[in-house]
C-alpha cells in the first residue's frame, strides 16, 4: 500500500521561573509526547526553543544543563530552580495514493485518518545547587524520548497503525565538578521510565479466507474487510543510562560544552487485548487472537553533542550545535506474544543522523534577550518501505524565535517559538 503524509510541527512555549511556586503545574501537568527525529525529543529547555536547540550542551544557564550537558550546572550562579511547558502542535495528514489489500490486491477502504498528530503539553523541572566550592549538584525531570500518533479505527491504513505513544520520563541527579577556573566535568545518571501503548486492527475476514478456504470463511459470514479485529498492546519499563560531559568557559560567558548520553536498554513488559467479532471466533480456538502477557525491546540510541556559544559582547552572541545520533540500533519493532499467537515485526533499519543548528541572541538591555535560531534535523528512516504510520517522519528544517524578561533577579519570564518544516513522506509497505 502507499499512502503520503504531510508533516509539520509547531512548537509553542512558556517558560516561569519564580522557585518553589511552579513545581505543582509540573507535577498536574498531563506527560503526553509528539516525536522528534526518530522518536527524540529535544523540548527540555524553553529557552533552548528560541536557538532552536543551537547551543544546548554549552548551557542556557536555565537548569537544562542537567538534561544536554552537567559540567555546564558549574556556571550557573547560585541556586536555580526552573519548571518549563512546552506546548507541540503537531499535524500529520494523510492523502491515499492508491492502498490495496496486498494478499488479494483490492482497494482498502476507509477514510483518509483523520491528521494523526496529536497535541503534547512537554514539562520539565530543574533544582541545581553548590554543595561546596567547586563542586555542584542537580536533579531533573524530563522526557528524552517518546511519540504520539492517533487515527481513526475507520482509516484506511487501520491495519498499520491507529493508536501509537512512547511516553517517557527521566529522572537525572547529577553533579558538576570545576577542574579548574575555567573547566569542568560532570555526569548524570538517567533513571527512565518508559510507557507504551500500541493499536491495530486486524482484517480477520481476509485471514478467515487465508486459513478456512472461500467456502467455509463465506459460510461464517467472514468477507475481507467486513470482520475487522482489534488488538491494543500495552508495555512499561525501568532502565538506566548515563550522560557524561565536558565544558569550557572563556571571555564574557563564552562556553564550549561537550556531551556523550549513553544507550538505554528498555524491556518492555505487559498485556495484549485482542476484540474478535463473533463471526471470526472459529479463528481463536488454537489460541490465536487471543490476550495474553506480551514483551518488546527497544534500544534508545546513544549520541555525542558539541556546542559553542560565543557572546561577542554583552549585546550580541552567536550559538552552534551538531549532535550525531546512533539510530542504527533501531533494527525491528518486535512484540513477543506469550502465546501461540507469532510475533508481531516491524523491520525498521533506521541510520545513524545528524543535527546541525544555528542561533543568535541580541540583548539590548539587561531586561530584555532577543533569541533566533535554525536547525537542519536529519531523519533516520532510510525511505519510504521502512516508514510507517507509527512514526511518518522526515527530514525537517527548524526556524525559532524568542523572548526572555528578566522581571527580577530571581524571575523571569519566557516565550518562544518554533516552526517545523517537514518534507512530505511516502509510506509504502
Amino acid at each position: 500500500m502507499k499512502h503520503t503524509f504531510s508533516l509539520t510541527r509547531r512548537i509553542l512555549s512558556r517558560t516561569v521561573l519564580p522557585f518553589a511556586a511552579t513545581l505543582p503545574l509540573f507535577l498536574s501537568t498531563p506527560l503526553e509526547r509528539a516525536e522528534a527525529a526518530g522518536f527524540a525529543i529535544l523540548e527540555q529547555s524553553s529557552e533552548g526553543i528560541g536557538y532552536a536547540f543551537a547551543g544546548a550542551a554549552a548551557g542556557y544557564g536555565d537548569g537544562s544543563e542537567i538534561a544536554f550537558n552537567p559540567a555546564a550546572m558549574a556556571w550557573i550562579p547560585d541556586s536555580h530552580v526552573s519548571a518549563n511547558v512546552d506546548l507541540i502542535i503537531p499535524s500529520a495528514e494523510f492523502s491515499n495514493e492508491g492502498s490495496t489489500n496486498t494478499a488479494l490486491g483490492i482497494p482498502l477502504s476507509g477514510s483518509d485518518g483523520p491528521d494523526g498528530g496529536r497535541v503534547a503539553a512537554v514539562p520539565s523541572v530543574y533544582v541545581k545547587a553548590e554543595l561546596f566550592e567547586g563542586v555542584h549538584w542537580g536533579l531533573g525531570i524530563h522526557s528524552p524520548f517518546g511519540l504520539a500518533t492517533e487515527y481513526d479505527r475507520e482509516w484506511v491504513g487501520r491495519y498499520s497503525a491507529v493508536e501509537s505513544e512512547l511516553t517517557t520520563v527521566s529522572f537525572s541527579p547529577a553533579v558538576s565538578v570545576e577542574v579548574s577556573e575555567n573547566f569542568a566535568i560532570g555526569g548524570a545518571l538517567n533513571i527512565l521510565y518508559a510507557d507504551a501503548t500500541l493499536s491495530n486492527a486486524i482484517d480477520l475476514g481476509t485471514i478467515g479466507f487465508a486459513t478456512l478456504g472461500a467456502t467455509n470463511a463465506t459460510a461464517l459470514g467472514l468477507a475481507p474487510q467486513a470482520n475487522d479485529g482489534f488488538v491494543e498492546v500495552e508495555g512499561n519499563d525501568w532502565a538506566t543510562g548515563f550522560t557524561l560531559g565536558a565544558s569550557y568557559t572563556y571571555g564574557e560567558k563564552s562556553k564550549v560544552g561537550l556531551a556523550w548520553k549513553s544507550r538505554i536498554l528498555v524491556d518492555l513488559e505487559g498485556t495484549s487485548n485482542f476484540e474478535v467479532p463473533n463471526a471470526a471466533t472459529p479463528l481463536t480456538m488454537t489460541g490465536l487472537f487471543t490476550d495474553a502477557p506480551v514483551s518488546a525491546g527497544v534500544d534508545l540510541p546513544e549520541s555525542v553533542s558539541l556546542s559553542w556559544i560565543h557572546n561577542i559582547s554583552e549585546e550580541f552572541g552567536l550559538l552552534f550545535e551538531t549532535q550525531w545520533t546512533n539510530w542504527e540500533r533501531f533494527e525491528e519493532l518486535r512484540v513477543q506474544f506469550d502465546s501461540v499467537q507469532p510475533d508481531a515485526v516491524t523491520p525498521e533499519e533506521w541510520e545513524d543522523v545528524w543535527r546541525f543548528s544555528l542561533g543568535a541572541r541580541y540583548s539590548p538591555t539587561p531586561q530584555w534577550t532577543f533569541t533566533g535560531g535554525w536547525t537542519f534535523d536529519e531523519e533516520p528512516i532510510t525511505g519510504a518501505t521502512k516508514r510507517t504510520p507509527r512514526i511518518p517522519g522526515n527530514d525537517r528544517h527548524w526556524l525559532a524565535v524568542g523572548m526572555k524578561y528578566q522581571a527580577s533577579e530571581r524571575m523571569a519570564l519566557r516565550a518562544t517559538y518554533a516552526h517545523l518544516f517537514v518534507k512530505d513522506g511516502d509510506v509504502i509497505a
